[in-house]
């Protein structure tokens, strides 16, 4: 087992863009890396944009989408007590960490693309080669990122992300600020794709992404596979 050090970054926005309808990160996508991660023996740190309480999705915790983390999760008091009193991302040093981990849900759409905090944890943890995993939407922590040569971070990199189908299947095309997989391909971004609601990630050096919830665990156990023994 590592021992390791993983921060789990996310969103604060609760909002599903000018419907009436709440979003957040999808309950799923936090709470299995979150035992992936705990079962190596790493120790896990919740952090998000304004930090406290994060929002889970609501459809997510509808009994349609409950798994065995999930329920786990549910009645966990030091899961419970690490959403309800999350870090700020700004204040997150990226030295103290070895892995880097975005889940998604429709929240991160809103806040965590073109942020400069964001964007400077990821660019610290690529220096160091330290892996990077994103899943479906929290692949959005990328957008905007530029590199030290002021490119785009994506520019050339092979990756996934929730994908133009998956979207329109979930029929929130015209509700997001913007579609992903277009967003990405449009900085750069070497993307593919396989089968909607399919387990599918792209490794290309310390970069992990995942195309939705169903690639969450395989997206953070690859994460702990690049990342070297303490």
């Amino acid at each position: 087992m590592k021992n390791l050090n993983v921060l789990i970054a996310t969103t604060s926005h609760d909002q599903l863009g000018n419907t009436s309808q709440k979003t957040g990160v999808w309950l799923e996508e936090i709470a299995a890396p979150y035992y992936r991660y705990i079962a190596s023996g790493a120790t896990v740190t919740i952090a998000s944009m304004k930090g406290g309480a994060i929002p889970l999705d609501p459809k997510s915790e509808l009994e349609e989408w409950q798994t065995e983390s999930t329920k786990k999760f549910a009645t966990d008091e030091s899961a419970l007590s690490a959403i309800n009193n999350t870090l700020k991302i700004s204040q997150m040093d990226a030295s103290k960490f070895d892995i880097l981990f975005f889940p998604g849900g429709h929240g991160p759409m809103w806040d965590l693309g073109d942020n400069q905090d964001v964007a400077r944890l990821i660019n610290a943890f690529d220096k160091e080669e330290k892996p990077i995993g994103l899943v479906c939407h929290g692949v959005a922590a990328l957008k905007g990122v530029e590199k030290t040569d002021g490119s785009a971070f994506v520019k050339g990199k092979r990756l996934t992300s929730f994908t133009n189908t998956e979207e329109e299947a979930v029929g929130l095309t015209t509700v997001v600020p913007f579609l992903l997989e277009d967003a990405l391909v449009s900085e750069g971004a070497l993307f593919t794709k396989s089968e909607d609601w399919s387990d599918y990630i792209v490794t290309d050096g310390n970069l992990v992404t995942g195309q939705n919830p169903q690639s969450s665990v395989s997206a953070a156990q690859q994460t702990l596979e690049l990342a070297p023994a303490k």
